[in-house]
């Protein structure tokens, strides 16, 4: 029967409980972890010194503790690709996540029809993991996806011209519709439908959401 120091020297110096090995899934998310940084280490007392700052790809990490084997396995998981944004004068493209924060390069894709992509005509510097958008903003810019795709209306693009007007145009397959990015825009669900209703719609050029709970629209 083991004494309490002996217990103690067991758990705390005895190299029965060091980490042997490390296992790794989905290590490419995150190219600037040492996760070997765990060897040697307690196994029972064991925390990762490092987050998931450094790696902007990962949505979470995982970590399992194989005590028969002195193992440690990290799982990692990727950020789900919400939309595509592209800073137009720099010709850069990036996937960001739902919380607008660019996390991996992406595509430019042109030609049919895509919702979620927007592209930006600032001249903005920026780095990976950073916010695309002051939170508030995104929010509202989000808003306006889902009003969109509620009323099943294919976007080619958003646009945002000039940041420091906090607007987006949506490029739809039918009118142009102009957003307010410091304003909800769920009230212009309403609007759409009345318009549809009416067979006003199919004559719209041009639909304006930027003043809350007014809508300006030509013909």
């Amino acid at each position: 029967m083991l004494t309490a120091g002996g217990a103690v020297y067991l758990i705390w110096f005895s190299p029965v409980f060091a980490i042997q090995t490390v296992e790794v899934e989905g290590g490419e998310l995150a190219p600037g972890i040492n996760f070997n940084e765990a060897i040697g280490k307690n196994l029972i007392f064991y925390k990762p010194s490092f987050n998931l700052e450094n790696a902007p790809q990962a949505a979470f990490v995982e970590l399992d503790k194989r005590y028969l084997r002195r193992t440690v396995k990290f799982t990692l998981g990727a950020k789900e690709r919400y939309a595509i944004w592209c800073f137009q004068l720099k010709a850069e493209c990036f996937w960001i996540d739902e919380e607008g924060r660019a996390f991996a390069p992406a595509p430019d894709i042109k030609g049919p029809l895509i919702l979620r992509l927007v592209r930006d005509e600032s001249e903005r510097e920026l780095p990976m993991g950073e916010r695309v958008l002051e939170k508030n903003l995104f929010k509202n810019l989000k808003a306006a996806f889902v009003l969109l795709e509620d009323l099943d209306i294919p976007v080619k693009e958003f646009k945002i011209e000039n940041l420091k007007f906090r607007e987006a145009v949506a490029q739809t397959s039918g009118p142009t519709i102009y957003f307010s990015l410091q304003d909800d825009p769920s009230f212009g669900k309403t609007v759409v439908e009345q318009l549809r209703s009416s067979g006003e719609w199919s004559a719209v050029n041009y639909l304006d959401l930027r003043v809350p709970g007014r809508a300006y629209y030509s013909q």
